[in-house]
């Protein structure tokens, strides 16, 4: 009977009434001190704990080089929960939580570290009932992807037994370009096999992402002219407020280009271009995403079509801010771009002949993600020349 192996068998998978509750697990973060993990990673696990979807013996531990004991960290997450939660903080869902948090200390190449790693998840799967089951969240920057994945398979982190799983969390950019994100994809497939291993862009979570295909496909005002025939160009901007912060190991030598528009933007671009697919599920919708990209033509001339820039000191807000060169931990003599902007077509009957401009940066002022989809007056030619944005947009 399926209910021995813990599966109710009158569950209609089909039935989205009640929510899926995570069964016995824990996460480990890696680069748990930096601005995503703060921000969005240690706020989301609160709120799924909030919202009753992760189990009572849930466990998180961070890995980082600070010398914290488990309350420093603990003080951490409390810190970055009341800052960036989206639900209302509960005392009681939180003390649940803190029961089962752990910090360890390391560097990445350090082994001492990763077997303490190791006794402090076999302490876990004890004490807090994990079951062996760990995701392994890499919020590092990619360079260290394959040596953090190396010291897990070295240390029989990544072995699955006796039934438990073992997941690896990868953010992007996920190497520099095809070639070395292909040897990353060896790499980590030697530890993790494929359905093991999630690519994440946590961009595709905000609602307004999420709301382009009801825009495309719910509405019969905009689905039959949202084609060549009707759209003089499109638009997709992500403009931040904001300088690198603290990320300045992280995003010098990477830019706006890599951070941004060659996942984020590129994924806007394929949820705005793509076609209807067969179905809402993953497989459907990476399928009709990869042949909007597959179609993408890059222009002749990159000098004529690309833009890049740094932001320079000024005011933001009513505060004067530094310029990117001034900022702490860059090098003066930086090229790379916080600024960038390029223009593409994509090469298919829907889209021929259609400019579609992608730009991200920061400093730009308000802080607004935005598609405009910018129709002509009458059914004619594209021109190349973007106009005033005067209709469908859709600003986060």
């Amino acid at each position: 009977m399926s209910a021995v192996h813990g599966a109710n068998p009158l569950r209609d998978a089909a039935d989205r009434r009640l929510p899926r509750i995570a069964g016995p697990s824990g996460l480990v973060i890696f680069g748990v001190t930096g601005d995503l993990s703060r921000k969005k990673l240690m706020p989301a696990v609160y709120d799924l704990a909030n919202r009753g979807l992760l189990p009572p013996g849930f466990s998180l531990v961070g890995f980082a080089r600070r010398e914290w004991a488990d309350e420093d960290f603990a003080q951490e997450v409390y810190e970055a929960v009341k800052q960036h939660a989206r639900t209302p903080f509960r005392e009681e869902v939180w003390q649940q939580l803190i029961q089962g948090m752990r910090f360890v200390q390391g560097d990445f190449d350090d082994d001492t570290a990763f077997e303490q790693l190791k006794s402090t998840i076999e302490e876990l799967d004890k004490a807090q009932g994990t079951g062996g089951n760990f995701a392994f969240y890499l919020s590092v920057p990619p360079k260290f992807f394959p040596l953090v994945v190396q010291q897990l398979k070295k240390h029989g982190l990544a072995d699955q037994k006796d039934g438990s799983w073992r997941r690896a969390v990868i953010e992007k950019p996920f190497g520099h370009d095809l070639v070395s994100a292909k040897e990353l994809n060896e790499v980590v497939h030697e530890v993790f096999p494929p359905e093991a291993v999630f690519r994440i862009d946590h961009y595709l979570g905000k609602e307004t992402v999420q709301n382009i295909l009801a825009l495309r496909f719910a509405n019969t005002l905009f689905e039959p002219i949202w084609n060549r025939s009707y759209v003089d160009h499109v638009q997709i901007t992500m403009a931040e407020d904001i300088g690198i912060g603290g990320r300045a190991g992280y995003y010098d030598g990477i830019g706006a280009a890599r951070d941004v528009i060659q996942n984020h933007l590129l994924q806007l671009l394929a949820l705005t271009a793509m076609e209807e697919p067969a179905s809402f599920d993953a497989d459907a919708l990476a399928a009709e995403k990869t042949k909007v990209l597959g179609a993408v033509k890059l222009p002749k001339d990159l000098g004529k079509s690309t833009v890049r820039g740094q932001y320079a000191a000024g005011w933001q807000g009513g505060a004067k801010a530094v310029g990117y060169l001034q900022e702490d931990g860059i090098n003066p003599q930086s090229k790379t771009d916080t600024y960038a902007a390029i223009k593409v077509e994509i090469d298919n009957r829907r889209w021929a002949g259609v400019p579609f401009y992608l730009r991200t940066g920061k400093r730009l002022g308000r802080r607004v993600t935005e598609i405009a989809v910018v129709f002509q007056r009458a059914p004619h030619s594209p021109s190349t020349t973007p106009r005033p944005r005067s209709s469908a947009a859709t600003p986060s």
